[in-house]
């Protein structure tokens, strides 16, 4: 494994954005979790298999999403309120060491969208990535039908890329996904703060 990548994975990265937190998952999300992943406007962009059935799935996710970081895979976060409470998830679902890309996805409470929490907790993930982890670009897919991700992720600089048609089965149907991308190159001004 390349040296800056053992270092990387030293010590969970905790990130302090003033009245946000993004910490390690812990069991005691589960709840949390599992109320976010059962909104019906949450998850109706989600494939079947990504939403859990029960709080004991819930904790199944977590433990996977969590021990990304301590197999050297990859890294989630909580995405935590002031007091600590969990109110969403940002991180890889897989990072390509060698070529230096991985692939993002994101979770808010419906009770936090709207406020501008994704669109700081995303930004401040994506100048994290590009000056600790070395990433060079980083990935997002969503539905086509999902507006509001598209113009999250077209808000904090990913240039769509073009529809991978049929790539994913949601509710038994095949559904088209855009996807979007961002370069290291395309956050230069911001990395040389």
């Amino acid at each position: 494994m390349y040296s800056h990548i053992q270092r990387f994975f030293a010590k969970f990265p905790k990130i302090e954005l003033g009245d946000i937190t993004l910490r390690d998952l812990m069991l005691s999300d589960k709840g949390g979790y599992f109320d976010m992943m059962s909104h019906p406007e949450g998850v109706q962009y989600l494939s079947d298999e990504d939403i859990p059935q029960s709080v004991e799935d819930a904790e199944s996710e977590i433990k996977y999403w969590g021990g990304l970081f301590y197999k050297r895979h990859s890294i989630f976060w909580a995405i935590a309120d002031s007091d600590d409470k969990f109110i969403g998830t940002i991180g890889y679902n897989n990072w390509n060491f060698h070529n230096k890309r991985a692939e993002i996805s994101y979770d808010l409470m419906h009770t936090h969208w709207r406020k501008g929490i994704m669109t700081k907790v995303l930004r401040n993930v994506i100048i994290f990535s590009f000056k600790t982890m070395d990433l060079n670009r980083i990935e997002a897919r969503t539905m086509e039908g999902n507006i509001a991700s598209q113009k999250l992720l077209e808000k904090v600089g990913f240039k769509y890329e073009g529809t991978q048609r049929g790539y994913r089965i949601i509710r038994g149907k095949p559904e088209n996904i855009r996807l979007y991308s961002v370069l290291k190159q395309d956050y230069a001004t911001f990395l040389n703060d």
